[in-house]
């Protein structure tokens, strides 16, 4: 074979010039539009079979379709579950870490549960749109692009602990712990401005483990 030299003059004409950057940007776009691609986003429901999510009113006033960058993390709201059965947290790589409110909390919420984890598409979601950082939501309908069955909530879980995908704080009886719970616990009764007396009446979480935090209130 034979090898094609380029002279300097060449090299340095404002035509070669322009289509190696012509050929560098081209790369650029493909490059981001492969890495956008493989972004996937994650909505949990009980209802399966869904090929279309639309956007719902929930606490934020608005509607919206919610999704979350960590699937782990979405597995957490699989369930029918509230801030008097866990704290949610994460960390600064994604990692969630669910502490339990009370005794056995983890398997009272997930055992036996089943979901549907949906795969999304990042495209028109937006960031920054309500007081939970891992949160996303869109404004419109979302297209599902893959659908994953979750037969049984807490089985998954413990396997994402087990591998390091999730931290289960359990509940312990230790004051430091308790301490975390009943400050957690007396935020939320404010925030909410519950009706304590009916909680007690309704809800045996109250009665049966947040009777004396009530009490002191």
């Amino acid at each position: 074979g034979s090898f094609v030299t380029l002279e300097d003059d060449v090299l340095k004409s404002p035509l070669y010039t322009a289509t190696l950057v012509a050929l560098f940007a081209s790369s650029a776009i493909i490059i981001s539009i492969t890495f956008r691609r493989i972004i996937m986003l994650y909505h949990v429901s009980k209802t399966a079979g869904l090929k279309i999510l639309q956007p719902h009113v929930s606490t934020h006033k608005k509607p919206y379709v919610y999704a979350i960058e960590n699937m782990v993390t979405g597995l957490l709201f699989g369930a029918k579950k509230d801030d008097f059965d866990f704290i949610i947290t994460t960390n600064e790589s994604g990692t969630p870490t669910i502490y339990e409110c009370y005794p056995g909390a983890l398997e009272k919420k997930y055992h036996g549960k089943d979901c549907s984890v949906y795969e999304l598409s990042e495209e028109g979601f937006l960031r920054g749109m309500t007081s939970w950082n891992p949160e996303l939501v869109c404004e419109h309908e979302v297209e599902v692009v893959n659908e994953i069955v979750v037969p049984d909530l807490y089985e998954r879980l413990l396997e994402e602990e087990q591998v390091g995908n999730l931290v289960i704080k359990r509940y312990q009886f230790d004051n430091n712990y308790r301490e975390l719970i009943s400050k957690h616990v007396v935020d939320r009764l404010i925030r909410f401005q519950l009706n304590l007396h009916k909680c007690c009446e309704q809800d045996e979480r109250f009665a049966t483990y947040y009777k004396d935090i009530i009490e002191a209130l």
